[in-house]
């Protein structure tokens, strides 16, 4: 088995940053929906643009892989093109799906008033997303051409700029934190945490108490097995290995977890409505929390899962923008 380390390598995974400044053709605004947000409405048009934009089958008479497999669209050369480490990355080692590496953000599209401008914020999360900067860029392009659907209108946009922040890994990132005395977290957009009932009963927690030590657990799991999947280590780290690597990780964040106290929190319970899952095959009702928690206790060993949380968000369906945490600190003087 390869000697990697899931407390430290995981950490080289590198992060990347944009801004996409956008022009509407006319007024655009994204009213609240059963089961939608405006991260889903952004993420499905991501979704569609990148088959239309990247994948090589377009020109075909049969065209793009999606149209061939509407309902469950695959991708017919996988080891050449990008489309499957963009749209719905599968592990056939791990066997699941990992969220979407290109994570999305318009925070003037989640207000109550049209807009004629917004500002996409992009993130890269690993090497594979980076690497297809340019097909990402395409997409976006064509997502703008194509528009977003607002109230039954295509409402379509220009892309007037983009602005690439530095590639960074984790663990540079990580360095470049001062001491920090205390931690305030804003859960921006809804965050469907699950937890498990007695009986193995999962449920979304809506409670005020926030559930720091799982939500961690979380990040620091799913950051583990990604970052192996991202490395494309292959059958040299079967799904029995990745889990328990993945699984180590996750118990030593449960306990840094566990050093932290929670100084205030302001949470609201939010419930999203019904939405459809693929994956399941089932109709789910979707719920959870925003608002605020400040944190304080021994947070240097637990900073690198909180900087984690704060530029990939965190529980269910994160991909689809739920779960965007902002993370401001308190430095020592």
């Amino acid at each position: 088995m390869l000697n990697y380390d899931p407390l430290t390598h995981s950490f080289d995974l590198p992060v990347q940053k944009l801004l996409v400044y956008c022009v509407t053709d006319r007024p655009l605004f994204l009213p609240p929906r059963q089961g939608s947000t405006p991260g889903t409405t952004l993420a499905g048009a991501f979704g569609n643009a990148l088959w239309s934009a990247v994948c090589p089958y377009n020109d075909t008479p049969a065209g793009t892989c999606n149209l061939i497999q509407p309902h469950d669209p695959c991708c017919q050369a996988p080891t050449e093109c990008v489309v499957p480490w963009l749209y719905k990355p599968y592990s056939t080692v791990h066997r699941r799906n990992f969220a979407r590496p290109v994570l999305l953000r318009a925070a003037e599209l989640e207000g109550d008033k049209p807009v004629d401008v917004f500002t996409l914020e992009v993130t890269l999360w690993g090497r594979h997303a980076i690497a297809a900067l340019e097909a990402v860029t395409k997409t976006l392009n064509k997502m703008g051409q194509l528009g977003l659907n607002s109230e039954g209108t295509q409402v379509r946009f220009a892309i007037t700029k983009i602005e690439t922040a530095p590639c960074l890994t984790l663990a540079e990132r990580i360095e470049r934190l001062p001491p920090i005395q205390s931690v305030l977290l804003e859960f921006q957009t809804p965050f469907l945490h699950q937890e498990k009932t007695s009986e193995g009963k999962r449920y979304f927690h809506t409670r005020p108490q926030l559930p720091i030590v799982g939500i961690l657990g979380n990040v620091a799991y799913n950051l583990v097995a990604w970052d192996i999947e991202d490395r494309e280590f292959g059958e040299q780290l079967d799904n029995k290995a990745r889990h328990s690597l993945a699984r180590d990780a996750r118990d030593v964040a449960w306990e840094v977890a566990e050093d932290l106290f929670i100084v205030r929190t302001h949470l609201s319970p939010v419930e999203i409505g019904e939405r459809y899952s693929r994956g399941n095959q089932k109709t789910m009702s979707l719920q959870g929390f925003i608002g605020l928690a400040e944190l304080a206790g021994n947070l240097k060993p637990a900073l690198p899962w909180l900087l984690t949380l704060a530029l990939a968000g965190g529980g269910q369906k994160r991909a689809m923008g739920f779960g965007t945490v902002q993370m401001w600190f308190t430095s020592f003087q």
